[in-house]
């Protein structure tokens, strides 16, 4: 299935485009938010920018998702950024996950739609 733009992600997506891991940032106090996120929970500020993260992070849970018809099993994980928030997102080189492991962000390109955001062992 292939991912779409909704009109809210074009920041994060144009930002996939160039190899650039973006997310929600208050401008207000400073706070990272991921991407779906509309507002400060921490100063109640409306409105967030969209900035650059590192792309680095820490795996804090994982999941084998398992696909239709029998396939092989895709590997998720939930990762704490080195900014602070939190996102899920495959897993991809991750043999063996464990609690902790240094991961580091990646887009790969897609047939169609766009690039997939994965985190890879840094």
């Amino acid at each position: 299935m292939a991912i779409r733009r909704d009109g809210r992600t074009d920041a994060f997506f144009d930002g996939a485009l160039r190899g650039e891991l973006v997310v929600r940032r208050c401008g207000e106090c400073g706070r990272w938010y991921a991407p779906d996120a509309t507002g400060c929970a921490g100063c109640g500020a409306q409105r967030l920018e969209w900035a650059a993260a590192e792309g680095t992070g820490t795996l804090v849970s994982w999941a084998a998702v398992h696909g239709r018809g029998g396939g092989p099993a895709s590997p998720i994980g939930l990762v704490e950024l080195a900014e602070g928030p939190w996102l899920h997102a495959a897993l991809a080189g991750v043999d063996a996950p464990a609690e902790g492991l240094a991961l580091r962000a990646r887009f790969t390109p897609q047939e169609e739609g766009e690039p997939l955001l994965e985190f890879v062992p840094a």
